[in-house]
């Protein structure tokens, strides 16, 4: 009687799920808390051997797989501004979804240019911190207005590649907030025909500069970065594992030992149906985001040993709680959306508040797991942000 009881109580919580309906006060749960932390440890305890091929970076020639459309929408960009037309790209797509990988497999197919390669760690708004940039970015000797970057861009003998990743950190949603961002506009402007500009952009982040100053009016291209589909990913994770030639052995869950159906198969049909079946728990919790697919990855590797990686099952966290997170959460949780993290300085000048005040309100949800802290910046935690961005986008905090 206690087990059907059990029974009906969960498939009931399943059913509020489904409709919707939370508690007023569902908790945050502890593994979102430690979700971060617990995956760092889980890649640490790897042989060492094995660690690099799923470290938290760019994948090189050897693992690169698929983005042949948004490759070739590049290389015919490239083929265009070869021929002295007008052109400018922007690349738009979720932090981690393979950008950076993508920019390399680029240069790579090209023929040899001068390029110059620059990412924006931290807000850039302001003229001084836009030149300073600049000079740094192209070594250049105290230059202070744009009309000498623009002649110092054409002056030069030799057409460039100018790639800028992490362009939405050039405003801030304030009042002469986007000074900065405006100026490179011009400075894309008159200088197309020495320099193909090409910057990367969160959705976010485009949607909105495109409504507040209409951005896409300054790029030609805008070239979108689709989730990749499950058979990608595993296409990815398998060519990782065949370079170190690992097999790979995925564990029954308890469900499964109890299925008369399963058991009745063979021991490689056992394996096909637990690996069909993780791929696709794998393909829905990352939504086709390859960083957040390898976060998971690794999560579920129960060990390595005798060139075997054994893989167990992963589970969904309960995101129920978004539903019940105050206005003022909300509020700051689409700012850090917006602007890909803020530090607790440009924060406290978004937000219009005392840098005491934004930090009772930040430290809460950064203890919680709603937010991570990896350097100076507040980044919402990536296994909550599709999520999150589901339910923000529902009640018109972002569009």
């Amino acid at each position: 009687m206690g087990s059907i009881l059990e029974f009906l109580k969960n498939r009931f919580e399943q059913l509020k799920k489904a409709l919707g309906i939370v508690d007023k006060k569902a908790p945050i749960s502890f593994e979102l808390s430690e979700f971060m932390q617990e995956t760092e440890s889980a890649l640490q305890e790897l042989p060492k051997t094995h660690k690099k091929l799923y470290e938290f970076a760019p994948a090189g020639a050897n693992f690169f797989v698929n983005r042949l459309q948004e490759l070739q929408k590049l290389e015919n960009s490239f083929t265009n501004w070869t021929k002295n037309r007008f052109v400018t790209c922007a690349i738009v797509g979720e932090k981690g979804c393979g950008v950076t990988s993508m920019l390399d497999a680029f240069l790579d197919t090209i023929p040899q240019t001068e390029t110059i390669r620059g990412e924006l760690h931290e807000k850039i708004f302001t003229q001084d911190e836009y030149f300073n940039y600049f000079n740094s970015l192209l070594g250049s000797d105290n230059i202070t207005t744009n009309k000498e970057l623009i002649d110092h861009l054409n002056d030069t003998q030799s057409a460039k590649i100018i790639i800028l990743e992490n362009l939405h950190h050039m405003f801030l949603k304030k009042v002469g907030g986007f000074e900065a961002i405006k100026m490179l506009f011009e400075l894309i402007s008159y200088t197309t025909k020495k320099v193909l500009w090409v910057g990367v952009f969160t959705p976010e982040t485009w949607s909105y500069l495109d409504k507040t100053i209409s951005i896409s009016n300054y790029f030609t291209s805008e070239i979108v970065m689709e989730p990749l589909s499950q058979e990608s990913i595993q296409g990815i994770i398998s060519k990782r594992n065949e370079y170190e030639n690992l097999k790979t052995e995925f564990l029954k869950k308890e469900e499964s030992l109890k299925s008369t159906t399963f058991e009745r198969l063979e021991d490689d049909e056992k394996q096909t149906f637990l690996s069909e079946r993780f791929f696709k728990q794998l393909h829905k919790l990352s939504n086709g985001n390859i960083s957040l697919a390898m976060l998971y990855w690794i999560r579920a590797i129960e060990k390595i040993d005798e060139g075997v990686v054994y893989v167990k099952g992963i589970d969904d966290l309960d995101y129920s709680f978004i539903k019940t997170l105050s206005y003022e959460a909300l509020f700051a949780l689409q700012a850090l959306m917006l602007h890909d993290g803020l530090t607790l300085h440009d924060f406290s000048i978004v937000m219009n508040e005392p840098p005491e005040e934004c930090r009772k309100m930040l430290m809460p949800m950064l203890e919680k797991g709603l937010l991570i802290q990896p350097h100076k910046k507040y980044n919402i935690n990536p296994a909550i942000y599709k999520h999150l961005h589901d339910y923000l986008s529902s009640k018109n905090y972002i569009h």
